[in-house]
């Protein structure tokens, strides 16, 4: 399985053949590993040649090292950035994996209060499309997405199919000819609750992220207010941070 003579490192050929095991299924998620001396002695190599390779599975999400207990096949975390507007589709596809999604309700109805104000309807009489979906990852359940936006500018979306292939926001900008233009979010942890536990597969009170989300438009227009909860064992948030002050911080040492 080592070939000595390619150009390939050997700590690469090493990690490939270990992403073949989990990508064929034979190593499934829990499964402990062979420890670090053991794959040395497979494969003919020293124990640092198989130390970097089991690192970078470990960096990349695919193993999890517990000092004292061993390594185990995990799956990397869906990984969102927040120094940016992104939909959950694109998300996906950026970590290699299929996103699709199941619509558990669609329905147009009047805006209670809450949702009123948070569109910035004038009436609680005006009409809004609420949109709950499943939403999953090479078919796996992530999260719970219940997306609330205002009728007389999303009707189009009544007679979409949402799938896989395109995302909400592509739908409101080719259906709608709606551009976005940013968002304000809210995150927080939570737990699950007995509904919310049954459809994402985890249990009554496990952990879960929480996040409340308004999207507005070129216009200054609020499109979207979306509560979401996904699986905390499964997706996580990465915010970039600059130096507020750079040239203070830099004077100050």
């Amino acid at each position: 399985m080592i070939n000595r003579d390619s150009d390939v490192p050997i700590y690469q050929q090493l990690k490939d053949w270990m992403m073949s095991q989990i990508e064929s299924g034979l190593w499934k998620e829990g499964d402990t590993i062979q420890p670090e001396r053991e794959l040395a002695h497979a494969f003919g190599v020293n124990r640092l040649t198989v130390r970097k390779a089991l690192a970078d599975l470990v960096a990349e999400g695919w193993l999890d090292r517990r000092r004292g207990v061993g390594t185990f096949v995990t799956r990397p975390q869906i990984q969102q950035p927040l120094h940016r507007l992104t939909s959950f589709s694109d998300d996906i596809r950026a970590m290699g994996m299929e996103p699709s999604s199941r619509v558990l309700k669609m329905e147009i109805r009047k805006a209670t209060p809450f949702e009123a104000y948070k569109l910035r309807l004038h009436r609680t009489t005006d009409l809004i499309i609420e949109l709950r979906r499943l939403r999953l990852a090479n078919d796996i359940p992530i999260g719970v997405e219940s997306a609330i936006l205002p009728f007389h500018r999303c009707k189009a979306l009544t007679g979409v199919t949402f799938n896989a292939l395109h995302s909400l926001y592509h739908q409101l900008r080719t259906q709608c000819g709606i551009e976005l233009a940013n968002g304000s979010q809210i995150i927080e942890a939570s737990t699950a609750s007995e509904d919310c536990a049954e459809i994402l597969d985890i249990q009554p009170g496990d952990s879960i992220l929480k996040m409340q989300r308004t999207t507005v438009d070129v216009d200054g227009e609020v499109v979207e207010w979306v509560t979401s909860f996904y699986r905390a064992d499964r997706y996580r948030f990465r915010v970039e941070l600059p130096i507020a002050n750079p040239t203070k911080s830099t004077e100050e040492g």
